[in-house]
């Protein structure tokens, strides 16, 4: 977790690697690998996280589809400035590398993925009522009815994608505490991820006006591995995509929209890179930058059941908390009792000195009467 320079001057479209850096590519890309399909359906482990993040997932992907505002909003005419701010709001995220691109029909699948818990999760909605009263949930269901009877257009008449790379973090150990229902979810956790940002983003860009969809490995209209490479976040390397700082371990979702934006040019092969200006010093120290060589795995020697912060660096109580906040209780009431006690000590004193000025000055007065008359 080690790091030596600040990133408060950096600007948060950037992210927090220094993709800026690289060179680019204005000819066009190789053939990328085959996008494969995913399935949150995991019987054989019954324990696995996987499956509890199945319904959320199918929630996710139905939303993908949602009511478009009939009025346009006013938004800014640079397209950079479009593009910066959702770039910015999925680094905020915690989005690894974000990109744009145009959509070409090479992008476009001949057989769509579709998500079959979507069907499921339709039929629960229409036929169940909800059993909770947490507050937002009734609004949360009618969105999901409406993204669920929303018409499916498709995508054809959409010209750009906003793709997003969600890294792995390094695989739980097999005898790690605590990770034996986490162990090989690694894709499914990155596109979980994905999703969330991408359907943010595209219901965000609905409202204002615009048509839009996420698409993730469980359900796309799109081959995000070829997104991925037109919008200048990984090439193609012995035959699988790989990202210049983030190496082959990641997930990728995508946005695709009908709002013009400005885009990436797609990389140049990492053979290509000037390797001296893109992984020199600045990379490995991280100046300006969030990650650097040293600390882009946070878990890296460390257990996730202890988290990425040193806690335990921090010096702590000895007895549990409300043993201690007991302890303290009972000695600031032994001490306001005391301070009690003593200012009585005190005022009883200096009544009675009172009472004893007023006596000598009451009875003086009677001496000077009686010597008056």
């Amino acid at each position: 977790m080690t790091r030596f320079f600040s990133e408060k001057n950096r600007l948060p479209h950037l992210g927090p690697y220094p993709m800026e850096r690289l060179k680019r590519n204005t000819g066009p890309i190789e053939k990328v690998p085959e996008m494969k399909a995913i399935n949150f359906n995991c019987e054989k482990k019954p324990h696995s996280i996987i499956n509890s993040m199945r319904d959320y997932q199918a929630m996710m992907d139905a939303l993908r589809i949602g009511l478009i505002n009939k009025g346009r909003c006013n938004i800014p005419s640079d397209l950079n400035e479009r593009s910066n701010h959702l770039k910015s709001f999925a680094y905020f995220q915690d989005c690894s590398v974000v990109g744009i691109t145009k959509i070409d029909t090479d992008c476009h699948l001949k057989m769509p993925i579709h998500n079959p818990d979507i069907e499921r999760l339709s039929e629960d909605l229409r036929t169940k009522q909800t059993k909770t009263f947490a507050a937002g949930m009734d609004v949360l269901m009618a969105e999901l009815r409406e993204a669920v009877d929303a018409p499916n257009s498709g995508v054809l008449d959409h010209s750009h994608a906003i793709t997003f790379i969600y890294e792995y973090p390094r695989d739980p150990l097999s005898d790690e505490i605590g990770c034996e229902w986490i162990q090989n979810a690694q894709l499914e956790r990155s596109t979980l991820l994905g999703t969330e940002t991408a359907n943010v983003i595209s219901n965000y860009i609905r409202l204002l006006g615009y048509d839009a969809r996420s698409h993730s490995a469980s359900c796309s209209d799109v081959d995000l591995n070829r997104l991925a490479v037109l919008s200048g976040l990984a090439t193609v390397e012995n035959g699988v995509l790989s990202n210049p700082y983030i190496g082959k371990r990641f997930g990728i979702t995508a946005v695709t929209t009908n709002l013009e934006l400005s885009i990436d040019l797609p990389l140049a092969k990492y053979r290509d890179q000037p390797k001296a200006y893109t992984h020199g010093i600045k990379w490995i120290v991280g100046k300006g930058l969030s990650k650097n060589k040293f600390n882009r795995e946070p878990y890296k020697k460390r257990r996730f059941v202890d988290g990425a912060m040193p806690f335990e660096k921090i010096k702590g109580l000895k007895a549990p908390l409300h043993i201690w906040m007991k302890k303290t209780f009972l000695a600031y009431q032994n001490e306001l009792i005391y301070l009690l006690e003593h200012n009585l000590e005190i005022l009883e004193k200096q009544l009675r000195m009172v009472l004893e000025m007023d006596f000598m000055f009451a009875k003086q007065h009677r001496l000077w009467r009686k010597e008056s008359q």
